[in-house]
């Protein structure tokens, strides 16, 4: 079996059931909706098959039910040629996310996401991970599966000289020295604000230089470089659906950063990357192959 990954991600794993809709109903209240989709999703799932799209070696730590869903998702990893080698299938529902789109000029989406067989992950399966851990050039990690699996997989990289990523949502409090651990933690703008609610974003990335890095959006990230608070702006296109924006920038900046090991240039491509994944509707059929990326790169730039 290969051990050697560009990049190896440990997380969550979803359907996402796509609801279009024209306003938000009432309490009580019955709508009709203006169109439907299932596609593949889940913040882990999402960031594995975007860095796969991107042209790296990628490897999926997680659990699927053994239904429908479950089969898909492995279907789908083996379609962008992301190792499912550690992908257990568990006696649970695959993960599920509710997601609903409003057709105005924001398409503003809410989410609802039930973590099912996200949860049943145990510390033995990441165990029986370690080899590939161990030889990543970086692990990925958001929080849609249990805390204390997080905290495990960052000690072992931490003692092994792995770098890793922290996309710190859904927002869960964690402690200071897990954080110390970490190579960079990414979150958005709501998620920094719950880390440290009385700071701004400004004096919170002063306080983290060249780890914290949050994501902005459309106005792209920001970070502090020990010398001053950078802003490096996103790009501009038309919006059709945000979801899944932010694990595309994850994964994105990974995979510059373990080629350039610049943390601003990382985040350039990332914002590229991001913005041009907002252009069609869902999480991964949205996030764009290398090639895209640098015809885009060419031709605007």
């Amino acid at each position: 079996m290969q051990t050697n990954y560009d990049i190896v991600v440990v997380g969550s794993i979803n359907m996402d059931l796509f609801f279009e809709i024209n306003k938000m109903p009432a309490l009580g209240e019955t709508i009709e909706g203006q169109a439907f989709h299932f596609l593949q999703g889940g913040k882990g799932a999402n960031q594995a098959i975007a860095a796969a799209k991107l042209g790296n070696k990628v490897a999926m730590i997680g659990c699927v039910g053994q239904a429908a869903f479950g089969v898909l998702a492995v279907k789908n990893f083996e379609k962008y040629g992301v190792n499912h080698t550690h992908v257990y299938r568990v006696p649970d529902y695959t993960g599920v996310a509710c997601v609903t789109i409003q057709q105005s000029k924001k398409r503003d989406n809410s989410i609802i996401s039930v973590p099912g067989a996200n949860k049943r992950i145990t510390k033995d399966m990441i165990d029986q991970a370690k080899p590939i851990i161990k030889k990543a050039k970086i692990v990925l990690l958001q929080l849609e599966i249990p805390l204390e699996i997080v905290e495990y997989v960052i000690e072992y990289c931490y003692d092994n000289k792995v770098p890793v990523i922290l996309n710190p949502s859904p927002y869960q409090t964690m402690k200071q020295e897990i954080i110390q651990k970490l190579t960079f933690i990414i979150p958005n703008e709501i998620e920094v604000h719950q880390m440290f609610s009385n700071h701004s974003i400004e004096l919170s990335c002063a306080q983290y230089p060249n780890k914290l890095i949050v994501t902005r959006g459309s106005m792209g990230a920001v970070f502090h470089d020990r010398m001053e608070f950078k802003i490096i702006d996103g790009i501009k296109v038309p919006l059709i659906d945000t979801t899944g924006a932010g694990d595309v920038f994850l994964a994105a900046f990974a995979s510059e950063y373990i080629k350039s090991k610049q943390i601003e240039e990382s985040i350039t491509f990332a914002n590229i990357c991001a913005g041009m994944s907002v252009m069609k509707i869902g999480a991964q059929e949205s996030s764009p192959t290398i090639e895209e990326v640098l015809y885009y790169i060419k031709h605007n730039q």
